[in-house]
């Protein structure tokens, strides 16, 4: 790969993959740390099961070779930066969400977005991130880069795409059975209201049968790994069943956080209870005496 020149972009191949390789694992590494600091938990962020994030590290190879000619000039950096992060982001979400029929991360909470896909207040995150990237981190990597021998950097290449691939394969079969789980529970959910009408007060074996498989599927869909990691997904189809199931999942984790606060707040007070009943036992042994 290091024989392999691309005249546009100034580079051979084999630092372009190792460009896209680090800043993939970094973007991973950042989502995973902001979103632990927000949950207070481990969560495997990112499209992939492994620690890459491909739009971080095709994002942040595009910005630095584009926008390299213009780096000494502070501003027109940021904003060139910022709106060329914008746009990649707004592009691939679009993309992800035609192919996959799912909308990936949603800003709608957020002022001055745009369906969702974009927003003000991460479009200038982005611009200082790249300037950030730009001028001091990206040549630590370039140099850093030049150091990997080449055969031993090919052979590495070779093992890291076989893995990306598979991880591919695995993460498409992921999304595959969500969508297929999800389909089957809206379709059990209104079989079950349709018989909940026509049976009244009288629940058949059916019904009971396709309640569990109901309440399996839905709990497949919030254990599995794709919710945790794009908690503001939202599908295209049958969102309004995922939104039910998303429910689910706020009120069980805000029911465990009383249940958890109720036994701490009661604790202090079975102790004492406790030791008032030991100490009754000491008193009457000595009574008997």
């Amino acid at each position: 790969m290091q024989n392999i020149y691309i005249n546009i972009l100034n580079d051979t191949l084999f630092e372009l993959f190792y460009y896209f390789c680090w800043w993939s694992v970094f973007g991973w590494f950042l989502e995973v740390v902001v979103r632990t600091l927000e949950t207070g938990g481990f969560e495997n962020r990112g499209f992939l099961n492994g620690p890459f994030c491909p739009i971080y590290g095709f994002g942040v190879t595009i910005i630095t070779h584009i926008l390299e000619p213009i780096q000494d000039n502070f501003f027109i950096l940021y904003i060139s930066s910022s709106l060329i992060c914008t746009s990649f982001e707004l592009l691939v979400g679009i993309l992800m969400q035609k192919i996959f029929h799912t909308k990936w991360w949603d800003y709608s909470h957020e002022k001055f977005n745009y369906k969702g896909f974009i927003c003000l207040r991460i479009a200038l995150l982005w611009g200082v991130g790249s300037v950030l990237v730009i001028r001091v981190v990206h040549p630590v990597i370039l140099k850093a880069i030049h150091y990997i021998p080449h055969t031993a950097g090919n052979v590495i290449a070779a093992f890291i795409v076989f893995f990306i691939l598979i991880d591919l394969g695995a993460t498409l079969a992921d999304v595959r059975n969500f969508n297929r789980r999800l389909k089957q529970v809206d379709t059990i959910g209104k079989i079950l209201h349709d018989k909940s009408i026509a049976l009244g007060e009288n629940i058949s074996d059916e019904v009971l049968s396709l309640n569990s498989k109901y309440e399996r599927l839905s709990e497949q869909i919030r254990n599995s790994r794709i919710v945790k990691a794009f908690p503001t997904m939202k599908p295209s189809k049958y969102y309004s069943t995922f939104e039910k199931i998303k429910k689910t999942i706020s009120y069980r984790s805000e029911k465990e956080l009383i249940d958890e606060k109720y036994e701490n707040l009661n604790l202090p007070i079975q102790i004492q209870k406790d030791n008032k009943n030991e100490n009754s036992k000491i008193s009457n042994k000595s009574s008997i005496h």
